[in-house]
């Protein structure tokens, strides 16, 4: 009796590899598509070449000095020989001549005074007015890389303390082909 029965699981067996039905396959895979994509077109583009296009003025307990500092993004431009303009706008909080950078979680009261320059000697502020407070520069051969350096201060305010905490902006950086 013991034979049939080992016979009988042996034919099932071969009759199932026959019919494919062999371990590997119940084995199955899917496939899918992954779309990928990109744009390119013609003019200029900013490019922050630090964590985030930060900059940063660090950690500090008083204002009692000025606080400066320089950080640097590029343009790119696809023509060669492509002049353009960098303005900087006036940040989330405040105005070209007034920036301001704000308490993280703060109210709108809680502020520091900031500028931004295009000179390492902090004498003429980076607005947004094209031929008047932006740097121009001309691009000298397509997709290479023009560097612009930002120059930060914080003015030094004697005998006051601002509350402690992270303070920020935004700046949005144009630029402006001509």
């Amino acid at each position: 009796m013991r034979s049939n029965f080992s016979m009988r699981i042996a034919c099932a067996a071969v009759i199932a590899a026959s019919f494919g039905f062999g371990g590997s396959a119940f084995a199955a895979s899917k496939t899918g598509t992954l779309n990928v994509k990109l744009t390119i077109e013609s003019g200029c583009s900013v490019f922050t070449d630090n964590a985030n296009g930060t900059l940063n003025f660090g950690t500090w307990t008083t204002l009692s000095d000025p606080i400066e500092q320089s950080t640097t993004f590029n343009v790119s431009c696809s023509d060669a020989t492509k002049t353009f303009d960098v303005g900087l706008d006036g940040g989330l909080n405040g105005t070209v001549a007034a920036r301001k950078l704000a308490l993280v979680g703060g109210t709108g009261s809680q502020t520091i005074n900031y500028n931004l320059f295009t000179d390492g000697s902090y004498t003429k502020v980076w607005g947004v007015t094209t031929g008047s407070d932006t740097v121009r520069k001309t691009s000298t051969t397509a997709g290479s890389n023009v560097a612009f350096t930002v120059y930060g201060r914080v003015p030094a305010v004697p005998n006051f303390v601002p509350a402690a905490g992270q303070y920020s902006d935004t700046v949005k950086i144009t630029v402006t082909t001509n």
